[in-house]
C-alpha cells in the first residue's frame, strides 16, 4: 500500500474515531436533557396540582368569609 494512501486511511480512521466520540457525547447529553426534562415536567405537575388546591381552599375560605359578612349584615345593630 503506498504511503499516501496509509495516510488517507490514517486520517479518515481518526476522523471516524472522532465522530463516534463526538456522537457518544452527544448520546449522552441528549439523555441528561431528557432526564432533566422529565424531571422538570413532573414539577409542573405537581406545581398545577398544588395550585389548584391551593385555588379550591381559597375558594372555600371566601366562601365562609362571604357567609359570615352576610349573617353580620342580618343583625340588627
Amino acid at each position: 500500500m503506498p504511503e499516501e494512501e496509509k495516510n488517507f486511511l490514517g486520517n479518515l480512521e481518526e476522523r471516524v474515531g472522532h465522530l463516534l466520540i463526538k456522537h457518544q457525547e452527544l448520546m449522552k447529553e441528549r439523555d441528561a436533557l431528557s432526564t432533566a426534562l422529565n424531571a422538570e415536567r413532573e414539577a409542573r405537575m405537581r406545581l398545577e396540582r398544588e395550585m389548584e388546591l391551593l385555588s379550591m381552599d381559597r375558594d372555600k375560605v371566601r366562601g365562609r368569609i362571604d357567609q359570615l359578612l352576610h349573617r353580620l349584615k342580618s343583625i340588627d345593630m
